[in-house]
């Protein structure tokens, strides 16, 4: 606008000079002439767009997106999600010469919650929850049958486990649970026979009792040390002699000084 203006301002101004040096008799060029024709152009566009009403303000329309905190300091798009098609479990097998045989009554079964779960051939029948079948922690699958996590994890084939939420602290981590036959299997398998199993766990029971009489020892020795420190009088920890008159001895030629306590102090005299 202010561009405009001023540039309107000095073609008038230019015309005005022109006029005035026509009327005094000078005469112009032709390309002064066409100069002055150019800007006398110029400036009527310029009044004509100054003068011309301003052209009405739409706002445009965008479409926004909800968009979802990420908590992280994005923010996500949400999109449709898609409801998932709820998948049947897998259908049991129905052709008698296909189902597994049961390792306990040896009659073939459809299906059972060890088979489907763990790949063990024991039927629901004959399913032992208590003893043989029972559920068994991490923590006690290594520490009943001495065994490491590459034992369970990398040794082929690996364990297969359920995974269920800890009852005592609901924000710890999941607990995994194996099937305590095939923990006893693997650790068959690892040490060779029952008997090398029943050395190494008696070795690790020795051990852990000498680690609780070592530790059971230096608490003792600690609570000792204690005791006695309690009992010690610091009264009597620093003594200062206080020594009586001084004699002479004229057998030696020295002086002497007795403190209470007994000490006899000896010296000679220059």
């Amino acid at each position: 606008m202010y561009e405009g203006s001023s540039e309107e301002l000095m073609n008038e101004k230019n015309e005005e000079k022109q006029e005035e040096y026509e009327s005094v008799g000078g005469g112009l060029s032709d390309a002064q002439r066409a100069r002055a024709e150019r800007n006398r152009q110029r400036a009527r566009v310029l009044r004509e767009a100054r003068l011309a009403p301003p052209p009405s303000k739409s706002r445009a329309v965008v479409s926004v997106q909800p968009s979802m905190d990420s908590g992280g300091g994005f923010l996500l798009e949400e999109k449709e999600m898609e409801p998932k098609a709820v998948q049947p479990p897998a259908a049991p097998l129905v052709h008698r010469s296909q189902q597994p045989h049961c390792l306990e009554c040896q009659r073939p079964f459809p299906q059972s919650y060890l088979f489907d779960t763990f790949h063990y051939c024991v039927c629901d029948d004959c399913r032992d929850d208590e003893e043989k079948h029972a559920l068994i922690t991490r923590t006690e699958a290594k520490g009943e049958y001495s065994l490491k996590d590459c034992d369970l994890d990398s040794r082929p084939p690996p364990l297969l486990c359920v995974r269920r939420r800890n009852p005592h602290r609901a924000r710890f981590a999941e607990m995994r649970l194996y099937l305590r036959v095939q923990v006893e299997q693997r650790a068959l398998e690892v040490w060779g026979s029952h008997e090398a199993l029943r050395e190494e766990q008696d070795l690790r029971a020795r051990r852990r009792e000498q680690a609780a009489a070592t530790h059971e020892r230096r608490r003792l020795r600690a609570l000792r040390m204690d005791v006695r420190s309690s009992l010690f009088d610091r009264t009597r920890d620093a003594h200062e002699h206080e020594y009586g008159p001084e004699r002479h001895n004229p057998d030696d030629d020295v002086y002497e000084r007795a403190c209470e306590c007994g000490h006899l102090l000896v010296y000679e005299k220059m």
